[in-house]
């Protein structure tokens, strides 16, 4: 009892100590103002979900190999970088945070089909999950799946104090639940203007102590998924941030002492449409190369010939780096009437054919072309 009035009059002396955050409440939008921007991403995610639904190659492959660069793309927004050696080898060891990244998205994912709602459990759980079984001391001192403890300053903002973070939070997740501001809207504007705040806000609260930016647009990532904009369980965001890292900042910093969020939301809808067009491109690039491959796999007369290198492309395609040794013990087994030098034969005229380079001083080799596809190099 006493310590819950000591921590009542405490707490209540922040707000003479230091300009509190507004509450999520206060947020000044007008979302039917974004009624243009939503019919072009609706536009562009019916033609997304052409792609994902209709592809002749495998989409969910595609969709794996995206994920690992969205939670690449997530931590070099943070100054993390990972190769594609450890993101597309087979058998590679993949970085933990990477891992640990895709993880948290599935998972909160599937926690949130379950259960149809945000809730406290969901968001500690992903922050906890973005740090299973690493040992830092930046680990550790996140201090995973728990609300900070300490107060922080990042950039010019200041934070709510530790203190009120759980009452932050319940009222942000309140509202996240609640569409009673979105009446007489669509479900597709509700879910992006909806998750362009949410985005934002919850870097605001910045609840934990380390691991917000990566929970956050984790966050952004089920509020799209939970209106089922798109065909398949996950869509991205942070390569189009990289793209506008600059701006993104900068509009970000705008909301530190203003609760007017309509330039930040017309902002944070051009990085949707952005990362739409990028993805687009990214399966139109592959469906192109597969009609090539394909093509190409005709011209071979010998019918035994033909049915290996299909194999070998196959495995190739779906781990486009590589060494011959993982395409021999994977393809050759299932053709044991082709002779070793027959195999070697094979593999060089498809290594020359679609210009795969050999990584240097490594056993590796890289089929650039699926490589740039995924990475978006172009785009």
């Amino acid at each position: 009892m006493w310590y819950n009035i000591v921590n009542k009059h405490f707490l209540k002396g922040i707000n003479y100590m230091s300009k509190q955050l507004y509450r999520i409440s206060e947020i000044k939008f007008d979302p039917k103002a974004f009624n243009e921007q939503a019919n072009i991403i609706l536009e562009k995610f019916k033609l997304y979900n052409q792609y994902l639904n209709s592809s002749p190659f495998d989409t969910q492959f595609l969709s794996m190999q995206l994920l690992k660069y969205e939670a690449r793309h997530s931590n070099m927004i943070e100054g993390i970088d990972t190769n594609d050696i450890e993101l597309l080898a087979a058998n590679s060891p993949i970085s933990k945070k990477i891992s640990n990244y895709v993880n948290a998205l599935k998972f909160a994912n599937e926690d949130l089909m379950k259960t149809k709602i945000f809730t406290k459990e969901l968001v500690l759980n992903i922050h906890k999950n973005l740090f299973v079984n690493m040992m830092s001391i930046d680990a550790i001192n996140a201090n995973p799946g728990v609300w900070r403890v300490k107060q922080v300053q990042i950039a010019n903002h200041m934070p709510p104090h530790p203190g009120l973070v759980d009452e932050y939070m319940t009222e942000f997740i309140d509202w996240v639940n609640d569409s009673t501001l979105f009446e007489g809207c669509s479900n597709l504007l509700e879910s992006i203007v909806k998750a362009a705040i949410t985005h934002a806000y919850f870097e605001k609260i910045h609840p934990f102590t380390d691991g917000n930016g990566r929970t956050g647009r984790i966050l952004f990532n089920i509020v799209l998924n939970r209106h089922n904009l798109t065909t398949k369980p996950y869509f991205y965001i942070s390569k189009a941030i990289l793209h506008e890292q600059f701006l993104y900042y900068q509009e970000l910093a705008k909301l530190d002492n203003s609760n007017d969020y309509q330039k930040w939301i017309k902002f944070f809808l051009d990085l949707l449409i952005y990362q739409l067009d990028a993805n687009i491109k990214t399966f139109q690039a592959a469906n192109d190369l597969f009609v090539e491959i394909k093509r190409e796999m005709l011209q071979e007369e010998e019918s035994s010939h033909r049915e290996v290198k299909r194999a070998m492309m196959d495995y190739m395609v779906r781990y486009p780096i590589f060494t011959f040794s993982r395409v021999y013990f994977k393809i050759k087994p299932s053709f044991d009437r082709i002779d070793d030098a027959t195999f070697v034969s094979l593999f060089d005229e498809l290594i020359a054919t679609y210009k795969m380079r050999k990584i240097p001083e490594s056993k590796n080799y890289e089929f650039s072309r699926v490589v740039d596809l995924i990475v978006g190099k172009d785009w």
